[in-house]
This record gives C-alpha cells, sequence and structure tokens, in this order.
C-alpha cells in the first residue's frame, strides 16, 4: 500500500514518517528525493534545480509526474510519499492530511533547533508566520493545480498530532491504510483531538451519539454529538472519531469560555 501524506506545518509528519519507516517498513519518498531524481535525470544539480523552478512553472509538472511514474512503477509496494500535493497525482495511494493545533505547531517549531534559517522571537511569531506561510503555499497550489490543500474531502484519513504521541498516530494510519486497502472509504475519517472541536451549543448536550463537525477558518466545529464530545474531554481522550459536515456555522467566543469553564480545560487556539 502506497501512502501520500500532506498536513500542517509543524505537525509532525518527519517523526512519524521516520516511525512508519523504521517500525513498518515504509519507504520514504519526500519531495526532497524526488527533486534530487529529476535533477539527475536532468544532468544538474538540485540547487540548480531550484534556481530554475522559481523562474520556470513548468518544472513543477516535472517534479509530478516524477510523482505519477513512481506510483506507477511500485504499485503495491510499501512507499510513504512525504509530499503537499502527492495525494493528487500519486495513483492509487492512501491519502492522508495531518492536522494540528496552530498554537501547538508554533510551541514546536519555536522550541526546535531548525538553525538560523527558521527561527523565531517568540511563539505568536511562530505562529502567524507558519499561518501566513500555510496560505501562501495553499494559494500556489490552487493557482498551479486548482485543488484546494486545506480541503478534507480530498483525503482517505484526517489524523491530529495536538494531544497524541507519533507512535500512536503511525499506528492509526497504518491499522486504517489496511483498512483501506480490504475496503475502501466512502468518506473521509477523521481522528480528531477533543481539543480542538468547538461547540455551537452548552457543554453536555444531548444531541446525537455521533460527532459531527463543521469546517471554518480551519478550525472544527461541533454541529451535534455534543455529549459525546464532553465525555471525551472529560475521560482526556487521544482522539475523537467524527464525520464530517457541509453545515454552515457561526463562531460565538462568549459560547466558548463558558464551554472552558465547564468543561475544566482551556484550549490551547480560540477561533476570533
Amino acid at each position: 500500500m502506497q501512502i501520500a501524506f500532506s498536513g500542517k506545518l509543524g505537525s509532525g509528519k518527519s517523526t512519524v514518517c521516520a516511525i512508519l519507516k523504521e517500525k513498518y517498513g515504509y519507504e520514504i519518498y519526500s519531495t526532497g528525493t524526488i527533486q534530487r531524481k529529476v535533477a539527475e535525470d536532468m544532468g544538474i544539480s538540485t540547487l540548480e534545480l531550484n534556481e530554475r523552478m522559481k523562474t520556470n512553472p513548468e518544472l513543477d509538472h516535472v517534479i509530478d509526474d516524477a510523482v505519477v511514474e513512481l506510483s506507477r512503477k511500485r504499485a503495491g509496494d510499501k512507499l510513504i510519499y512525504d509530499s503537499r500535493m502527492a495525494w493528487h497525482f500519486a495513483e492509487n495511494t492512501f491519502k492522508v492530511y495531518m492536522y494540528v493545533d496552530p498554537t501547538v505547531a508554533a510551541k514546536r517549531v519555536f522550541l526546535a533547533d531548525r538553525g538560523d534559517v527558521e527561527k523565531y522571537e517568540s511563539v505568536e511569531e511562530a505562529k502567524e508566520k507558519l499561518i501566513a506561510r500555510g496560505v501562501t503555499e495553499n494559494r500556489r497550489f490552487k493557482d498551479i493545480y486548482g485543488v484546494d490543500n486545506f480541503d478534507y474531502n480530498n483525503y482517505d484519513l484526517i489524523v491530529d498530532s495536538t494531544s497524541a504521541t507519533p507512535e500512536q498516530i503511525a499506528e492509526i494510519i497504518v491499522t486504517e491504510a489496511e483498512n483501506y486497502e480490504n475496503e475502501p472509504f466512502t468518506k473521509t475519517k477523521l481522528r480528531l483531538s477533543p481539543y480542538v472541536l468547538f461547540p455551537t451549543k452548552t457543554y453536555g448536550t444531548d444531541d446525537g451519539d455521533e460527532i459531527v463537525i463543521a469546517l471554518k477558518d480551519g478550525f472544527h466545529f461541533v454541529v451535534s454529538g455534543h455529549g459525546k464530545l464532553a465525555a471525551l474531554q472529560i475521560g482526556t481522550a487521544g482522539f475523537a472519531e467524527a464525520v464530517l459536515s457541509k453545515d454552515e456555522v457561526s463562531v460565538c467566543v462568549d459560547l466558548l469560555n463558558e464551554y472552558e469553564s465547564a468543561a475544566g480545560f482551556k484550549y490551547e487556539s480560540i477561533p476570533e
């Protein structure tokens, strides 16, 4: 089974990929790996290829074609494409998107030693720049390919690293990839931290056994299933299983503040 792996900046994709390689025997193909192969085929250095890509958008498609070719040649092998657009090009893959709360992502990146290239003065600066970079990258993908990398409907599994370990996430990915191989999903599966789900009703409201969410500005709002969500939050569960809705929702900050007080915890990030 081949896995196309994308996700938020700071979500820990590289760490999870390393576990999938070491523990589960997957071979990793990152964007850099594919670029090196394309540069080699062109008889130039990777640095020269990167410089050419800045002024020649057609070279993006050379990389994309390489992903398509690789997915065809290695069909059936245990490969992971660690690339934001591989889900769009690699054929017959299990498509995974890794989410993380934006404040948690910023804390991780701020504390990590990433050299002078990626250094921030504060967590808030890291958060602002990570969000801006993600939006810029996604706008570029829309311009070039006409697709939205943030659209959950493009993936088979959404998994959240906010309050889960990389080992837990790797296990979920492998399990669900095997399930998908046996019987492909008809709908996107969501495995989200209960602490990134925002209510649209008061704490503990009993309105269904299934947690149904809608996305707004990159945040997850519960349309129904508030009672089940409250139970998961009390039990400090690692993941909440949820399904995606297209319902429109509105943000009520006062409700979120009241909810936090009643539930006895604080969200890392609050929608504006």
